[in-house]
């Protein structure tokens, strides 16, 4: 398949109109990330059971970075060792189970995360930006704003890959939400910290049609990962298990409302 180049250019707001599913009044996107293909812990049926799923119930996704592991030459820890494939290969794998969900438009977008970046800053080579123009959707480089329309209700989502180095579930919830006070969007979905999980914030606003106080919900989610617990980094350094996994989000079409089911 020909590299769509324009599809691969970054974007400042990633604007789609979603459809609802024709069974239902919502439309449903999944936030993919962290599957670290080709490390030898990688969850690889987990991951291609949700791919699957995506698929056949039309539910939209948006992939938040370290799709692949990158171990390379100075690498931190011994991946460029224990990878079960080279980045070239990673890379195409990755390409190929995420190709039908492109074709049929319902991917999204794909971001860069720091182990796709370990490539660019040796190389100039943005692996994760190749990635986008091969499977036809848009680059969202490593942070990125979202305008997602569904049957006239629009909602916003500012989604990262993030750099935060919590290890645990509150001090990785805080990390996201610390990002939350300078982006007014609907949702903040935060990648990298490795774990699954969300907290619905109430703001108060002014709401300037009806000239009195609102109230507006922001949801803060962390977006999952795909890497088994046992003889891992994470269990070397005594870190907690976590929930892999993606979240889901729930937007209605018929009147305007979020639902997140972790």
């Amino acid at each position: 398949m020909k590299q769509n180049l324009r599809k691969g250019r970054k974007v400042n707001i990633n604007r789609h109109d979603l459809k609802p599913r024709k069974d239902r009044y919502h439309a449903d996107i999944v936030l993919f990330g962290d599957t670290h293909l080709g490390h030898p812990n990688f969850l690889r049926e987990k991951a291609q059971d949700l791919l699957n799923y995506c698929l056949r119930t039309r539910t939209y996704m948006v992939c938040m970075g370290d799709m692949i592991e990158s171990g390379i030459t100075g690498s931190v820890g011994d991946s460029i060792y224990t990878q079960t494939l080279n980045p070239q290969a990673q890379m195409e794998e990755m390409i190929d189970m995420l190709m039908p969900l492109a074709k049929a438009g319902l991917l999204l977008g794909l971001h860069a995360g720091n182990h796709e970046m370990r490539i660019f800053k040796t190389s100039g080579i943005n692996v994760a930006k190749n990635m986008a123009g091969w499977l036809g959707v848009p680059f969202l480089h490593s942070a990125c704003w979202h305008l997602f329309r569904v049957n006239g209700h629009n909602y916003t989502m500012y989604s990262l890959h993030g750099a935060s180095g919590s290890k645990f579930i509150y001090t990785k919830i805080k990390a996201a939400t610390d990002i939350s006070h300078y982006f007014g969007a609907d949702i903040i979905a935060h990648a990298h910290v490795h774990d699954r999980a969300s907290v619905a914030i109430e703001r108060q606003e002014i709401d300037m049609r009806n000239k009195q106080v609102a109230y507006r919900k922001q949801y803060i989610l962390l977006t999952g990962h795909y890497l088994g617990y046992d003889l891992s980094y994470a269990q070397d350094k005594g870190m907690p298990p976590s929930k892999v996994g993606s979240p889901r989000i729930r937007l209605y079409a018929n009147d305007w409302d979020i639902h997140i089911r972790e």
